[in-house]
């Protein structure tokens, strides 16, 4: 099966195009910015640009033959209405917003580690119109994915940006999980895990079987 994966920067492409090769996939990636800083840029941006720059990465993907996406980036998702973006090129998509109503489903308070804060708003988006007795607590940490993005070890990543801080918070405030709203984040999934008793719930395994199912 072949798919094509549009993330914001090629490291989060890259990212992307590696799980769906780890399952069987053949992946090719299109990036849509050069950096977080400018990628972030774009999302809080003309919403006529973004839905123009993304509408013509589809229609290269529709040319090259393929007819799967995945949008392996939650900020952007957020920022867009993919799905229509697709429908209207013949193409099928999926975005880790798929999976956050099913999450938001299981809990009722949850903890979010976003990219930024247009991420955290439509993780918040998704999981309060599937399940609205869901309280989401989010918070935007880009250094964070400046962090991943330069290669510093997770553990020291993680302390940097105050990451058991914010767990705290999370748990004072009694979520029953924290959800990893960004893919660039399960970088850091194992150091998070050795700060909280929480769980640390990552979308991205649930988001490539939506996309790998007949």
């Amino acid at each position: 099966m072949k798919i094509a994966v549009i993330a914001g920067t090629p490291v989060d492409t890259q990212m992307g195009v590696d799980l769906m090769k780890s399952k069987g996939a053949e992946a090719l990636g299109f990036p849509v910015s050069r950096t977080p800083e400018e990628q972030t840029a774009f999302q809080v941006g003309s919403q006529a640009a973004r839905e123009e720059a993304v509408g013509a990465i589809l229609d290269q993907i529709r040319a090259q033959g393929m007819d799967r996406v995945l949008l392996y980036c939650n900020s952007l998702s957020a920022t867009i209405d993919a799905h229509a973006l697709a429908e209207a090129r013949g193409l099928r998509i999926w975005t880790p917003m798929d999976v956050y109503g099913e999450i938001a489903r299981r809990y009722r308070r949850i903890g979010v580690l976003a990219a930024n804060c247009q991420g955290a708003a439509g993780v918040e988006r998704a999981m309060v119109n599937a399940s609205p007795e869901t309280l989401v607590f989010g918070a935007g940490v880009l250094p964070l994915v400046l962090g991943v993005e330069a290669g510093t070890p997770p553990e020291a990543l993680a302390e940097d940006c105050g990451l058991e801080h914010l767990l705290r918070f999370f748990e004072d405030n009694g979520a029953e999980a924290v959800v990893l709203g960004c893919t660039h984040f399960p970088y850091v999934k194992t150091a998070l895990e050795k700060q909280t008793s929480l769980p640390i719930l990552d979308p991205a395994e649930r988001l490539a079987e939506l996309a790998l199912a007949p």
